[in-house]
């Protein structure tokens, strides 16, 4: 919205939405209407570029329902392997050039294949654009548990460096992290993508035996770390100690489960499915005393403020800016479910260690509420499109 002119931004991302038979559209992840909502203040229309299958049933899997009458969605074939990404490019490519030609600009997410087409396309086209930088590539591919991604991965890695170094603007969900890995040229902020509007009072004592342990992400590849979570509670299970293990997040939960029974635990543990995003998690989380993130991979990890701004104790790994925001007795190296075993174990012998984390961890995400981040998030936005769009082309880097 540029002086009264109608503005049209294309969004491109590698997400994979789904649609049910009646033809709504839903998100397993965090692309809500708050997302949109982001963008909508500075643009008239929002068009999505991504992937689109068919979701034959929810089970016990709550959506988040994709967008309003201001957001629409524009599916591309996958892009996902190198197969695909020979054989699907044409049309992804004449799809995205299609799109940018009626846009006035393009923020794309990296890293993702179908955001490094669309900025190459701006670039070409003259489009003003900027980018989102959520996560590392070389991270994302070598730990997604294949080998073909993990020689993929330092291809991912370059991709990314060279688009991320000469975008006019990049948005960095992490403060150090991603800049460090991916370092721009242009104007750029860091401004996580979280969306805490409530910081719970706090978490009431302990009155039963039973620890319940939590984890968010998604269960169809083990970059989050699952693998590891069910390895270092098979170990507490061995030693006697009184837990329930509870997942959130989407992806076919029988290979998690057969994993789990392998371990002995699965009795313990409890696939829950994905839910909206917002008070639903926020309700999920407050029945959560140890929250753990074993991830391989992160940016700027969500869940775990989200699991701050509810007073859980809060243990990860040592991935992307996880070290930046929990406290340091709480970390563990990438795939050490020893360690994370030790960690969970200190926690539940020491309530008073556990209450001392929920207090910290409450503290710190006060800086992480919505009102906070979206005025930094505005006055970027607003910046790009009052000096880029408005010139209707790109800053040449």
């Amino acid at each position: 919205m540029l002086g009264g002119i109608d503005m049209r931004l294309v969004f491109a991302h590698d997400h994979i939405f789904r649609r049910d038979d009646d033809g709504k559209i839903y998100s397993g992840g965090s692309y809500n209407n708050a997302v949109w909502e982001r963008y909508l203040k500075h643009f008239d229309e929002v068009v999505v570029i991504a992937r689109l299958e068919e979701l034959s049933h929810k089970g016990n899997r709550i959506y988040n329902e994709f967008g309003s009458g201001r957001v629409t969605l524009k599916p591309i074939p996958s892009l996902s392997g190198p197969i695909k990404q020979y054989t699907n490019k044409k049309e992804a490519e004449r799809i995205i050039r299609n799109e940018l030609l009626m846009a006035d600009a393009l923020i794309a997410r990296l890293p993702s294949e179908a955001g490094n087409l669309a900025v190459d396309a701006a670039r070409d086209m003259n489009k003003p654009y900027m980018v989102e930088v959520v996560t590392c590539a070389w991270d994302a591919m070598w730990h997604y548990g294949k080998i073909m991604a993990k020689i993929y991965a330092p291809i991912a890695r370059y991709k990314m460096k060279k688009r991320v170094g000469r975008a006019p603007y990049a948005l960095y969900v992490t403060n150090s992290f991603l800049q460090g890995r991916y370092p721009n040229r242009g104007v750029n902020v860091s401004v996580s993508d979280v969306e805490i509007t409530d910081i719970k009072s706090g978490k009431p004592a302990k009155d039963d035996g039973i620890w319940r342990i939590g984890m968010i992400g998604s269960i169809a590849n083990k970059i989050k770390g699952w693998d590891v979570a069910l390895r270092a509670l098979s170990l507490l299970a061995k030693k006697g100690l009184d837990f329930e293990f509870y997942i959130l997040g989407d992806g076919d939960d029988k290979p998690f489960m057969r994993e789990a029974g392998r371990l002995g635990v699965a009795e313990r543990v409890h696939a829950c499915g994905v839910l909206p995003s917002g008070k639903p998690v926020a309700d999920w989380l407050d029945n959560i005393d140890i929250f753990i993130l074993p991830s391989y991979s992160e940016g700027m990890p969500r869940a775990v403020i989200e699991a701050m701004s509810r007073g859980c104790a809060v243990i990860g790994s040592e991935a992307g800016d996880i070290p930046e925001l929990i406290d340091r007795s709480c970390i563990h190296k990438r795939g050490d479910y020893r360690k994370l075993a030790l960690l969970i174990e200190r926690v539940m012998d020491d309530r008073d260690y556990w209450h001392v984390l929920s207090v910290k961890n409450l503290m710190k995400a006060k800086k992480f509420m919505k009102n906070v981040l979206d005025e930094s998030r505005d006055r970027f936005l607003a910046d790009f499109v009052s000096r880029a769009c408005s010139k209707g082309s790109q800053i040449a880097l």
